[in-house]
Order: C-alpha cells, then sequence, then structure tokens
C-alpha cells in the first residue's frame, strides 16, 4: 500500500483479591512507557492479576512458584472445587494456596514431588517447561541460544517457546535459563500465550478488493481498487488502480510463509520490505525500534489478536490490532486485520486513511 510502512508490549497480586483492579498506568512503580504495559494491562483486566494495597506493582521482584500456580489456575479457569492433594510436605492444606498448586499440579503442569517450595523463584527454562504445559505449545523449528543446547534442562520447552514469539531471547543471543523470572516478565509470557494467534494477513486472490483512501499528501479523498495479478516466486503482487482519476500506484507486494508477513511497495530500485513481522502474533510489543533486521527505528505493538472493528459497513471479529510508534517522527499509525482477508482499516493519528469498502469475487 502507498502510505503503509512496517505494520505491524500486572498488576500483581496473587493472593490479596480483595484489592481493587487498576490498569499498569496507575501503578507508582510502572511508567507509561514500560514495554510490558500491553500484557500487564491484559491481566488486570481479565483478572488475573491486581495490584498491592500501596498501588505498587513491584515489577522487579521475582515471582514465586506459588504466585505462578495462582496466575495459571486463573487464566486456565481451572477449577479448585474436588482438586486431588499432590501431597507436597510445604504445602498443607491450610496454606493459601493450596488449591491453586493443586490444581496445576492435577493437570500436569507441575511434577508430582516431596516438596513444591511455593516461594522459590522460577527461572527463565522452568517458565518455558510450566507454560509449554499449560498451554500445550507447539514448535520444533531450531531455534539458537548460545546458552541452550539439547542438553540443557527444558530444552525442547524453550525451543517451543521461542517458535510461538513468547520470548526470543537477548540481544546478545543468549536465552539466560538459568535467571530467576521476575513478577513482570512471567506476567508479560502469560499474557502472550493467552493471546497467541496465527492469523494469514494476506489479500485473497480470489477477489478484488476496493478501499476508500485519504491522501495525507494532497488531502483528498479517493477509491483505490487492487487486483491480484501474479506470484513473482516469492511474492504475492498486487496492482492498484486510483478509480477516481484512473492513476495507477505502484504494485504492492505481500510475503507469507506461515512465519513470516512482510509488505513493500514495487520498486526498481530496491527490495526492501516495510514492513517485516514474525508470526504467530501475541499482544505487546513485537518490533522494537532498537532492534536489529530487515527494517528499523519502529515500535510495533499488538494491542489485541481478538478485537473488533467496523470497516465499510461491516462488523468484523477476531481482528488484529497493531500500533505502530516511529522514533524520529511524531506519528502514531494503526493497523487492523482480519484473518484471510487482510487489512481493513488504518488510521494515521486517529484519521482514517484506509478503508476496506468491498470485496468482489474474481
Amino acid at each position: 500500500m502507498k502510505t503503509i510502512s512496517r505494520i505491524l508490549i500486572v498488576v500483581l497480586m496473587f493472593g490479596l483479591l480483595q484489592i481493587q483492579s487498576a490498569y499498569a498506568a496507575s501503578f507508582k512503580d510502572v511508567s507509561a512507557d514500560n514495554t510490558l504495559s500491553t500484557e500487564i494491562d491484559y491481566l488486570v483486566e481479565k483478572g488475573i492479576i491486581k495490584g498491592y494495597p500501596n498501588g505498587t506493582f513491584k515489577p522487579n521482584d521475582y515471582v514465586t512458584r506459588a504466585q505462578v500456580a495462582v496466575m495459571l489456575t486463573r487464566a486456565l479457569g481451572l477449577k479448585t472445587t474436588n482438586v486431588k492433594n499432590p501431597k507436597y510436605q510445604d504445602v498443607p492444606t491450610s496454606h493459601i494456596y493450596y488449591k491453586e498448586i493443586a490444581a496445576t499440579q492435577n493437570v500436569g503442569i507441575f511434577d508430582a514431588a516431596k516438596k513444591f517450595n511455593p516461594n522459590g523463584t522460577l527461572s527463565r527454562a522452568d517458565m518455558a517447561i510450566v507454560l509449554q504445559r499449560a498451554f500445550k505449545l507447539t514448535g520444533t523449528s531450531p531455534y539458537y541460544f548460545t546458552d541452550v543446547t539439547e542438553k540443557t534442562p527444558g530444552y525442547k520447552e524453550i525451543v517451543a517457546v521461542a517458535n510461538n514469539n513468547i520470548s526470543r531471547g537477548y540481544q546478545d543471543g543468549s536465552f539466560k535459563p538459568k535467571m530467576p523470572l521476575t513478577r513482570a516478565h512471567f506476567s508479560a509470557f502469560v499474557a502472550r500465550a493467552m493471546t497467541l494467534s496465527k492469523p494469514n494477513l494476506l489479500k485473497d486472490p480470489a477477489y478484488q478488493y476496493s478501499y476508500a483512501y485519504y491522501s495525507p499528501e494532497d488531502g483528498r479523498r479517493y477509491t483505490l481498487n487492487y487486483q491480484y495479478s501474479h506470484n513473482d516466486n516469492k511474492n504475492d503482487v498486487w496492482s492498484i488502480t486510483n478509480t477516481t482519476n484512473n492513476k495507477q500506484f505502484q504494485d504492492e507486494l505481500l510475503y507469507y510463509d506461515g512465519f513470516v508477513y512482510a509488505q513493500a511497495i514495487a520498486q526498481d530500485y530496491s527490495s526492501h520490505y516495510d514492513f517485516y513481522i514474525g508470526l504467530p502474533l501475541r499482544i505487546g510489543v513485537i518490533v522494537h525500534e532498537d532492534d536489529e533486521g530487515p527494517v528499523n527505528g519502529n515500535r510495533i505493538t499488538v494491542q489485541t489478536t481478538n478485537g473488533t472493528v467496523r470497516a465499510g459497513g461491516v462488523n468484523y471479529k477476531n481482528v488484529a490490532i497493531l500500533e505502530e510508534r516511529f522514533k524520529y517522527i511524531d506519528d502514531v499509525k494503526t493497523y487492523y486485520f482480519v484473518d484471510g482477508i487482510g487489512l481493513v482499516k488504518e488510521l494515521h493519528d486517529g484519521e482514517v486513511v484506509y478503508e476496506l469498502l468491498k470485496r468482489t469475487a474474481n
């Protein structure tokens, strides 16, 4: 699309149920630009986590194994009645979190053992193991970490977590499997696992697409027609015509292989993708302005993978809503994608720039 650039991140209180829920921005120790605020807000909204009485989140405190059991019980909707006693020596039936610990053990998230160690920490490798079990994560494509081998405890689970974009490790290429998890990071990983989605973001070649287009360059409104042309052995090539004045736009190139979605303007002098993201999607920051890669300098955040939007008189569900902010310019773009249809709406600083009017079968 002519003006599309790259499109396409809790309040923890595990047990003090009486504290009123609040969003991340209300916490004294969570800044408004925290890169995990999307995930934190999501878990607060879902009632999975709550805040401390003094209005703090304590994001850098280590999460405990008992707190993890509580979060996962809520996230998965596990029943806490008539649970089978796992007979952990350090978790009597009188323990405040006995039911949640038993519930998670009963479904195989935690192993049977003599002791549970409810106040112990959870390492990043432990995180991968419990999340893989809890959310049945799959994915075995090789993923290289400098400090992870096939002999690393939790190796397969770490690979599954990486394959699902829940955690891709650190910029130096390490995963740090033995590092204890903070409350903020575990909360983010849970929210991401809960919102995994692998939509097909391509336009459907079986249809012609008609968009209402507002041109920021001249301030006028036009109607654009998108017609599938061919596949160039890598990209779907779409021809774009401005039906208002019959002016031909540059072709749009769309790439998808199940693991990556990318978009570019067809230009003889460049093979650069304006937008390039990994799949599956999950809420939170998926591209950071400091990341290396095909494009950088922008931050892309998935606000939801299950939203709604109205475009062209149609109400769409299961919408992936992405927000793009730029490092060097004061501009915010919002994109709305529907599985199997593609982009249905795009906003620039709140102004509708693209809106799908109709699809007509070829």
